[in-house]
Parts: structure tokens; sequence; C-alpha cells
């Protein structure tokens, strides 16, 4: 080589490779948290170094993650059509852990007319062609809130609103500074080891707050974008029928600060009721009063008045109150609306309102569980029922686990040892935080393992050793389960047997499938790729089958609750949302809506729908061909499986139209 190729030689450096990352885990042998590896994708710091010195003037987003400015092209019979108008889309979404099953395929075979799902098609027609627009003020102080975020001293207020610190405020260690210009080899080991584990920690802390940042950044981007257009979010589901839209960056399914930065497009007047709607709306935000009555709720909005417009007006300069919300973006968006409703003096009812207001139900899936179970005092805890001020169930199973934990200490039974010890550890009652997690997947189908390591967290977060809160998790998930099954006895019961005919299905070799009450076909896609016989074929994970059957059966019915209420209001030309079991409409729709809603949960669990999915199952895993093969013992033990035997309770189902709190 010539001295001028010496010069000028390159040294070529991979742009991307592959590390092992340490992931920590429980392990189910152990008290103790194990290291597993995993291999992803890293990029070279010298190119990450050039993206910062010259960074790109513009951020580009595929059209089909965005927002549409033109009502989308309706989804029609069987799933086809869709939103775009040059080219058709997947009606249910295509998940990479189902690569290998056709899902919009399989919904679609199982589909015995054109008429059948009309329903579903139409929801999410519907849920796609509601307008909206921008809230301008919302996203100006957003803006200036994130332009804040290259500055360490803005760390503390930013971290109570939810917006992450830009990479370089993030302070990681260096070798040189921390040890001087001394080799690694001269250095103390452990004084090495700690400093590694720190630079590890920082680095770790970096990446994370910045991939958050990028985040926010593409949302704020695209609402900059947006301002003054119409937007409309067309929505697809997943194969339970559960729907979502199809703009992952900019959409009302988001976090505190995607749903403050949106509005309806169409305003209403807030009419007779809509104002005390907008105040209760704002009060509920703040989280702090979710036990409290609708009446005290309304008092304390009247108290909040002077907050609430100073936050509005000095929304960074002034007392700040709506900061301390458990969602300050939305709160602070329901205040600029109060503001705005409050200088139409006398005539506040004619103020042309654009805010949605929310209304959450309450426990939603528990709901679906009393109600199918007719559980009446499962059905009171998640307010199926009228009542004074709103129950919660996570207080009540936590009472009832303390009260089965002072009964264990005053026994001789076998848990008498854990229950003592456990008092010592923790004096106090056992805290709604503890079982709050468990209780909530309790409906998604949490096993005690599961349970377990829910538990044993929130033990470790209160500073009981690991060892200790490892014993006490398994106490607790227990006594919690037990708790549960004491109020939802014949909810549990359900679900138990919910899991035993997809055993049965899967006994067969058959995936679990089923036609949910508006006629959506739901085909569980877990499987896997095996070759027989010299093909290629589809066979059901047995495990996954039956553990997912109870929470996506539930689904499918509050997604079918979420799709009636849906029709109904459009059909009474009421604006409607939803983020699965929160709904939203505007200010003055919300007593109309309610009603609505209470009506058509009350309409579908009047339908016999255990006794439905009894006789699906007898029909569809027991065919004539099937009985022909099996022996007739086998034949008569899975019709046996496939009966149900689960007494309901006498909860009566009408209630829920005059329970204040089923959805608030």
């Amino acid at each position: 080589m010539s001295p001028f190729n010496k010069k000028f030689a390159v040294t070529w450096t991979r742009a991307f490779s592959y590390r092992s990352i340490s992931i920590e885990e429980e392990s189910k042998l152990s008290t103790d948290c194990r290291l597993s590896l995993s291999r992803m994708l890293s990029i070279n710091s010298k190119l990450m170094a050039m993206f910062d010195k010259n960074p790109f003037d513009f951020i580009v987003f595929s059209t089909f993650n965005l927002p549409m400015t033109v009502p989308p092209r309706p989804w029609i019979d069987r799933g086809t059509g869709g939103p775009l108008y040059t080219a058709g889309q997947d009606i249910i979404r295509n998940m990479f852990e189902f690569k290998s099953v056709r899902l919009n395929d399989e919904m679609r075979q199982r589909i015995q007319s054109p008429a059948q799902g009309r329903p579903v098609f139409d929801a999410l027609n519907q849920l796609g062609s509601t307008p909206w627009v921008i809230n301008e003020p919302m996203l100006d102080t957003l803006k200036t809130v994130f332009g804040q975020s290259g500055c360490k001293e803005s760390e503390p207020l930013l971290e109570k609103l939810g917006i992450p610190m830009r990479h370089d405020t993030f302070d990681v260690p260096d070798f040189v500074r921390e040890f001087g210009n001394v080799k690694k080899e001269d250095v103390d080991v452990e004084k090495f080891r700690r400093y590694a584990k720190k630079k590890a920690e920082a680095v770790k802390m970096r990446n994370e707050s910045n991939s958050l940042w990028c985040w926010m950044q593409y949302r704020v981007v695209l609402a900059d974008h947006f301002r003054g257009q119409t937007l409309f979010f067309p929505h697809n589901m997943d194969f339970r029928g559960r729907v979502y839209p199809l703009s992952p960056y900019l959409s009302h399914m988001g976090d505190d600060v995607n749903r403050c930065i949106l509005k309806f497009a169409k305003s209403q007047p807030l009419g007779s009721h809509g104002f005390d709607w907008l105040k209760l709306h704002c009060v509920n935000l703040t989280g702090t009063m979710k036990r409290a009555s609708v009446a005290d709720r309304m008092v304390e909005a009247e108290r909040l008045i002077p907050s609430i417009l100073d936050s509005a007006r000095n929304p960074l300069n002034g007392e700040k109150w709506w900061m301390s919300s458990d969602e300050p973006w939305q709160t602070l968006a329901a205040c600029v609306e109060i503001e705005n409703a409050m200088k139409y003096g006398s005539d506040v009812a004619s103020f042309p309102s654009q805010l949605p207001v929310h209304q959450d139900g309450s426990c939603n899936g528990l709901q679906h569980y009393a109600a199918l179970g007719r559980d009446n005092e499962g059905g009171v805890q998640v307010n199926l029922t009228q009542c004074e001020t709103p129950n919660d169930v996570y207080s009540d199973v936590a009472q009832r686990v303390e009260q089965k934990r002072k009964q264990d200490e005053e026994s001789n039974g076998e848990d008498r040892d854990v229950a003592l010890k456990l008092r010592e550890a923790l004096p106090q009652n056992v805290p709604r935080k503890v079982i709050k997690q468990t209780v909530m997947t309790t409906v998604y189908g949490v096993t005690m393992y599961g349970a377990v390591l829910q538990i044993k967290r929130q033990l470790k977060a209160m500073d009981i050793p690991g060892e200790d809160a490892a014993i006490f998790a398994r106490y607790l998930a227990r006594k919690t389960f037990a708790s549960l099954n004491d109020a939802f006895t014949s909810s549990m019961a359900l679900k138990d047997w919910f899991r035993l005919i997809a055993k049965g299905a899967s006994d067969l070799m058959k995936t679990v499938e089923w036609v949910t009450p508006l006629g959506l076909p739901v085909v569980q896609p877990y499987c896997r790729l095996l070759e027989r016989k010299s093909k290629l074929v589809l066979v059901p994970i047995p495990m996954k089958q039956v553990d997912a059957f109870p929470p996506n059966f539930v689904h499918s019915l509050d997604s079918t609750h979420m799709m009636l209420t849906s029709l109904n209001c459009a059909n009474r030309g009421i604006t409607f949302a939803a983020v699965h079991d929160c709904f939203w409409t505007h200010a003055n729709s919300v007593d109309e809506m309610n009603q609505i809603c209470r009506q058509q949960f009350v309409s579908l669990h009047s339908q016999p729908i255990v006794e439905q999915c009894s006789e699906w199952f007898k029909t569809t895993y027991l065919t004539p061909r099937i009985q022909k093969i099996l022996p007739p013992s086998e034949v008569d033990r899975f019709a046996d499986i496939f009966t149900v035997k689960v007494k309901q309770g006498e909860l009566d189902i009408e209630k829920v139209k005059d329970s204040v709190y089923f959805f608030s």
C-alpha cells in the first residue's frame, strides 16, 4: 500500500450489532431473582453521536399510521372494505405473536350469512366517523412545558406532569472523571464494579427517557401539524372484538397527554345539566374523591372554583392546582372549558362545549362476571346496584383478607405462624394496594403463581425482605382468592367452568372458539406449527387455550356492551367515543348516554349467555362425526363437561338501571 493510501485508510465499524441484555426475572423455584439474557439490536454510539450533531429536519410518518382528514370508508359485510379509499385493510389486527394464523380469514370462514356481524362493523364505522380537532390552547401549554425537557432544573415539574427529560440532561459517570488518568488494571476491583454498575444504571435511565422523549415528540409534532383540521380515527379490532384506533401516535386512546390535546369537532350547548357534568368531570379526574357521593363531589367542585379558574388563566405561573391531579393534563383541559363556560354568566347553558366527559366502568370485568353469575354480594361491590356512595371492590377484598388473617392468628391452624409473622412485618390492616392488581387481573385469568408475584412486588416496595415477602405473598394470594370466592361465589365457579370447557376443547385437539352476542366469530389463535405426515399443521397450545379463554370471553362481552351503547347513541344522534370501558360524550348528553349504557348492559345480560355458551360447545365440539369416532363413554364425559352446573345467585339485573355508580 502506498503512503498516500496509508494516510487516508478508513477503518469501518459496524453501525448495528446484537447485544445480550440481562433482564431480571422472578423464579418459580427460588425466592431470589434470576437473570435472563435477551438479544437486542444495538446502535453504535458514534452513529448516535452523529445523529445528535446533525438532527433530522423532518419526521416522516407512514400515512397508514396517521389520523384521517376525511371520513373513513366504512367496513362492510364480512369485515371487508375499510378506512382507506385506495386499498383494503384487515379489520382484525394481525399481531406478530400470531403470525402463523390468518386471523381475518378464520373469522370470515365462520360467518354464515352476509348479515352476520353487521352490528360489529357498524359500531366500528360509528366510532371512526366521530370528528375531532386539536385542543390548541392545551397544545400550546404542552409545547411550552415540553420545551423545558432539556433543562435539568425543570425535572421535578416535568416528572409530576409525565413529561420525559431529554437524553442530554443525564449525567453518565465517566472513567477519567471518576478515577483520573489511570489504567483500568490499576483501579481497585470493588471500586470499578461500583462505577460500572452506576454507569450501567445511568445509561439505562438515559436510554429509557430518550425513548419516551421521542414518543412525546411524535405526538407533539403531529398535533401541531394537524392544527385547525378536522380529524377522524378509523378503528379496527383484535380477534376478541376489542376496538382500537389505527393511529398509534395520535388518538384519544392514549395517556393523559394524548387525551388532553383532543376534543370533539362538533360543539353542543351545555343545556340544563351540562355545566354540572363539566365540574363533576373535573373533580373525577383528580382521583381524590373516588369513594365520595356525587353530591359531595359537587360540593367540592364548587369549593374548588377559584383554583379551577386560576389553573385555566395561569397554568404555569399561578397556584398550579391542576398539577396535583391524578390526570393533570386532562384536568387542566377541564379547567379551561369551565372557565370559558363561566364567561357566559347566567346564560351558561348556551355555551358551546367540545370537551368530552368520561364515564368509567367500576372494575368492568368483574361487573360482567357478577352479572353472568347473578352474584348479589359481588354485584354490590362492583356497583351493579344502587348505593349512597360508590363501593370499592379492592377495599372490600382487602378487608376480607384482613379478617381471614385475624382468624388465622387466633386459631391453631397451619397458617397461624405465617399470619403472626406477617403481623410483625405488616402491623397495619392489609393495604388495598397490596391486593389491588391481583383482584383486577382475576378477570384476566391470573394464576396463583402470577398473583404471588404481584403481591410480592408490592410487599418488596414496602421494604419487606425478599425471602419473607415470598412467604407472605403466597399466604396473601391464597387469602385473596378465597375472599374473592366469598363475594363472587357463582362468578368464580363460572370462571372455573370456562377453564374446564376450554380444556375439553383442547383435549379434542381443537382451538377454542365462540360467537359474540353481536355475531362476531372469535377463534383463539394460540397455536404452533407442527409437521404431521409430511404436512405443516396448526396445533392448539392447550395451556394457552385454557388460560386465555375466561378473560377473552369476558373481553368479548365488554366489547359487545360498548358496541351496543355506541350504536344506540348513534341512533339518537349522540356523539360517542370509547376507550374500552370508558365512555365519552358531550356534557349535555351524559345523562342520556348513561341511560343507554345501563339499558344495554341489562339487555345483554338478560340473554342466557352461559346456557348459550354450553350449547355452542356441545354442537361445535361434539359433532356427529366426532361422536362416531369417540367411544360412547367419552362422548358422555365431554357432554357432561360442556354442561353448565353452576347455580346462579339472586342478583336482580334490572337494578343496574338505577345504579348511579355503575359507570360514573
